[in-house]
């Protein structure tokens, strides 16, 4: 059993709880697969606001241990397809997450790869986007602004690590 504060008191949840909260506020797209985030449970994501999580397409963090969520991040892993004069069926994209990463609050990610030790500033919309190994992108789109080097972290332009 897990507890969340709620108004001063103490509320007993199951993870299956949190789960179907975060169902019933329409945080959860697809179906929740613990194997796909490196068995975090839903706790995991609830205690962080996130936003939205999109299981539809291929969403993979692939090391629980490391990874930092800022608040109200959102995950997407599915869009239609456009062309002119329609919209065309759902297009499945992939957002994967290695070690080490850190993702700022109210942050979007889709279709991206947030490659190991990679910063995600706050507000920042990753989007068709590989982040190399420590550097930090931000801003929307996303741009690559820094990179972690030799001991300190240096203000990189047109970056293509």
């Amino acid at each position: 059993m897990l507890w969340q504060t709620n108004g001063g008191n103490l509320t007993e949840y199951t993870q299956e709880e949190y789960l179907q909260m975060m169902i019933d506020n329409r945080m959860l797209l697809g179906e929740f697969k613990q194997d796909k985030v490196a068995g975090l449970p839903p706790q995991w994501f609830w205690d962080r606001r996130v936003k939205l999580l999109d299981f539809r397409g291929d969403f993979q963090m692939r090391c629980s241990q490391s990874i930092t969520f800022g608040f109200e991040v959102s995950v997407i892993t599915a869009s239609h397809t456009f062309w002119e004069g329609g919209i065309g069926p759902v297009d499945l994209k992939r957002v994967w997450i290695e070690h080490g990463v850190f993702v700022g609050s109210f942050s979007l990610l889709y279709n991206c790869h947030l490659q190991h030790h990679a910063l995600v500033s706050i507000g920042s919309v990753v989007r068709n986007l590989v982040v190399p190994p420590y550097c930090m992108v931000e801003g929307n789109p996303a741009r690559i602004v820094r990179e972690y080097r030799d001991g300190r972290w240096r203000i990189t332009e047109n970056c293509q690590v």
